[in-house]
């Protein structure tokens, strides 16, 4: 069997090293698989950039006229109004994925058996989707396959056009303009709704999600969680990594990203949350670990003592990080699956967070870590008490639940198995 994995890119993001990671323990367990991008980050040699289709030559002065006057364009749309552009308050990323440049041509007339999806916004549009002639495995990263362009439902809106259909009599009151959404999601009913796609979701949330749409509710579609690397993500010494990087070993460190958007309730990642959470902690006793990138608005509002790494694209830094930390917090809103609660899960973190999503598929209250009522602050700061109160047990937990339910061998088997049954079809 061999299998063409298809994603934007093969590292910088959870698709990334999700699809990344599958490929490579595909190879392991003996299936010739090969993962094509639009860009390569990583030097792993089952990754390759996909052919692109041949440009006309009317395209080809069209996107030379755009390029070089693109901001003179951008600047006149801007002074002009335009009563009729999409506007909506709904926070969650937007995309529409109208066009793409990857050949399909040669992916039918390549010799593999079945194709498997991963993030394909930039990569190929759902009109080339319809395209390809063989058999294809849809891995979900989000719910965009079954939204219009938002890529996961407006949850904060209760907006359920996905599984009722969008149509001009049911949107949202806070969507003004062109209905973009709908656009992208009739897209997407013309071109896919009657080809047999079977999809694949790292959660059961996920799972209901596509599963209670209206696009693609007869699909199969299989839980499979995404795979994460034991042999990177483990314990270690804790006290030595604290004198690495020079943390005092004297504090409760607690451990997060998406240190921005504080100003906003309904950002997504809870940035506003998060920050209403610090402001109630005795600086005095803990110390901060941040992950990635952080606001100098979000620092400006901190009073505790902090380490900030920037952004971290290599993983066995990152696992030294989360090494660290006594706890981690999770307060996104909405998340598929939430590969930062695995990864400190598999060292050993238990991870306070919100009983929201495709997090409980990792976060199990009282076992592997605390859920609090959404978006209640107060009970995400007295899980912090309970968690380290219970510290051990939730440790022991977490690394149990992390090698038998996102063993890497057992997860390559079943997407396998998925392979299998759609060439079976």
């Amino acid at each position: 069997m061999k299998v063409l994995l298809i994603n934007l890119t093969d590292g910088g993001s959870g698709s990334g090293i999700a699809a990344n990671s599958l490929v490579t323990e595909l190879n392991n367990e003996g299936i010739e698989a090969r993962l094509g991008v639009i860009t390569k980050q990583t030097v792993n040699p089952n990754v390759f950039i996909l052919p692109k289709k041949k440009k006309s030559l009317t395209f080809k002065i069209f996107n030379k006229f755009y390029n070089i006057n693109k901001n003179i364009i951008s600047k006149i749309f801007k002074i002009i109004p335009n009563p009729f552009k999409f506007r909506t308050s709904n926070e969650i990323f937007h995309s529409t994925n109208f066009h793409s440049d990857t050949d399909i041509n040669w992916i039918n007339n390549s010799d593999y058996d079945v194709i498997n999806l991963h993030w394909i916004n930039g990569v190929i549009c759902n009109k080339d989707i319809a395209k390809i002639t063989k058999p294809i495995v849809w891995t979900m990263h989000d719910s965009w396959p079954c939204c219009g362009a938002e890529h996961h439902p407006n949850l904060h809106e209760n907006d359920i056009r996905w599984k009722n259909g969008y149509f001009r009599n049911n949107k949202p009151r806070t969507t003004k303009g062109f209905d973009l959404c709908r656009k992208v999601w009739k897209q997407k009913y013309k071109y896919l709704r009657n080809k047999n796609i079977y999809f694949t979701a790292p959660t059961k949330w996920e799972s209901d999600i596509l599963k209670s749409s209206y696009l693609f509710k007869n699909n199969k579609c299989f839980t499979i969680p995404n795979i994460i690397n034991h042999q990177i993500f483990k314990p270690k010494d804790k006290e030595n990594l604290k004198k690495l990087f020079n943390i005092p070993d004297n504090k409760i460190i607690l451990g997060f990203g998406a240190a921005y958007d504080i100003d906003n309730p309904n950002s997504l990642k809870g940035g506003n949350q998060l920050i209403q959470l610090l402001q109630k902690l005795d600086k005095n006793k803990y110390f901060l670990v941040i992950f990635g990138t952080v606001s100098t608005n979000f620092i400006s509002k901190l009073a505790i003592d902090y380490f900030s790494s920037g952004f971290i694209s290599n993983q066995t830094i990152l696992s030294n990080l989360y090494n660290m930390c006594d706890i981690f917090i999770n307060p996104s809103h909405v998340e598929s699956m939430s590969y930062t609660s695995l990864e400190a899960a598999s060292c050993g973190v238990p991870t306070i967070a919100f009983n929201v999503s495709g997090i409980t598929s990792i976060v199990l209250h009282k076992q592997t870590g605390w859920l609090a009522t959404p978006y209640n602050v107060d009970e995400l700061y007295e899980g912090i008490d309970w968690c380290l109160n219970n510290y051990e047990y939730l440790s022991e937990n977490c690394l149990k639940k992390s090698e038998i339910d996102f063993n890497e061998q057992k997860t390559t088997q079943e997407m396998i198995k998925v392979y299998s049954s759609v060439l079976k079809d």
